[in-house]
């Protein structure tokens, strides 16, 4: 059974997990999601900023549901049928999701992604003990593709490390920086110094985190950044994959310049 409460903040919808092999139907009116839109993206509250591209369908106007990409995700968070999961409207067709063992049971990881301060869950949570944890180390694609292409990308690259992509648009080979950056890990300061690498090009930058609550997980990196896109001769619009291959004592992110139609 599934229940959709409208917040002044965005539409939620409370689901039980079900079976792998059954289709995931979500009550969310087609009109949320953007005109033409066939996927949609989710991210779990783990602090992981790990999304997860999923095709959807619409099942009269009212309903939608989820399809390639589904099982995946489903296989990767060790889902049971009798969870249930808790997804919020974010905007356009991004949802976050928490993940509940039981009623008012929320499974054992660390909110520290956007959802972190929000409403308490659908019943009582249970009290946990705080404890001091080292940061974990984020994998796979840790922002949110944005075109078919890069989705593509996303779903292909493979690397032993977390990587993001990016657009490398007409313009913004013509400025000095490349700005919505998602922030590079736990353990990377506000400000730090970066090393980008593409085979035997090398060059130092610098990480700028954005100030402000909602903008806390992107920075841009400058100085720098321009004298590396024209030692590596980007003169049109790429696609660009950095694998964040070390964050101490520098950050060192690993850059791979891919065509798209």
């Amino acid at each position: 059974m599934a229940e959709a409460h409208a917040k002044g903040d965005g539409l939620r919808v409370i689901k039980a997990a079900g079976e792998m092999s059954r289709p995931m139907r979500l009550p969310i009116p087609n009109g949320l999601l953007p005109k033409d839109s066939n996927h949609l993206y989710i991210t779990v509250a783990d602090g992981s900023n790990h999304s997860y591209k999923i095709a959807c369908t619409p099942n009269g106007w009212k309903e939608i549901t989820l399809g390639r990409g589904w099982q995946r995700f489903y296989h990767e968070y060790k889902l049971h049928p009798s969870n249930i999961l808790l997804f919020k409207h974010k905007g356009r067709d991004d949802f976050s999701v928490r993940i509940f063992q039981s009623p008012g049971v929320e499974r054992t990881y660390d909110t520290t992604g956007d959802d972190s301060g929000d409403e308490t869950p659908p019943q009582a949570p249970r009290k946990r003990t705080t404890t001091t944890e080292t940061p974990r180390r984020r994998m796979g694609c840790i922002n949110v593709p944005r075109s078919s292409a890069a989705a593509e990308v996303e779903q292909t690259f493979q690397s032993e490390h977390p990587f993001f992509i990016m657009h490398i648009t007409k313009r913004l080979l013509g400025i000095h920086f490349l700005p919505n950056v998602p922030h590079l890990g736990d353990d990377v300061n506000d400000d730090a110094i970066v090393n980008l690498r593409a085979g035997e090009i090398s060059v130092q930058a610098v990480y700028g985190r954005y100030v402000g609550k909602r903008r806390r997980n992107c920075g841009s990196i400058s100085q720098g950044w321009g004298d590396f896109l024209r030692k590596c001769n980007i003169t049109v619009p790429k696609l660009a994959v950095f694998e964040i291959s070390r964050t101490q004592p520098e950050v060192e992110l690993l850059v791979q310049f891919v065509d798209f139609e």
